[in-house]
């Protein structure tokens, strides 16, 4: 079964993706804060990461310049997610995330993105 660590600041929107994707047989790891991230990603092992870029009181974008940056998390492929940004903004940043989901999203959008990324 493959595992999702799943970031997000809003329970409401953390409970969507944990039964979204539990209904498709993935392993889901809610998160509210990225302040464990590193933590949680040795104790879970995630194979893919959904990262919302708006989180309370730190940047998702500079979780995922860490997570890139860490020998250990650089291959965990990501998908950021925002409510903010869309998906021109992300890649003139030069941020190259797996995937992108803008919210709001559809169910659907979410899984094709995750399935194309935990598939092998």
């Amino acid at each position: 079964m493959k595992r999702i660590l799943v970031v997000d600041d809003d329970p409401d929107i953390l409970e969507v993706f944990q039964v979204a994707l539990e209904t498709e047989h993935y392993s889901v790891y809610p998160l509210l804060s990225p302040r464990f991230i590193f933590k949680t990603i040795k104790d879970f092992d995630p194979d893919l990461i959904i990262l919302d870029i708006m989180l309370d009181g730190m940047d998702g974008r500079a979780v995922f310049k860490e997570l890139k940056s860490n020998p250990t998390t650089e291959n965990i492929p990501v998908i950021m997610a925002s409510a903010r940004y869309d998906e021109d903004y992300i890649a003139s940043q030069k941020y190259n995330p797996g995937g992108y989901l803008e919210k709001p999203f559809t169910i659907s959008d979410l899984l094709q993105k995750v399935n194309k990324l935990t598939a092998n």
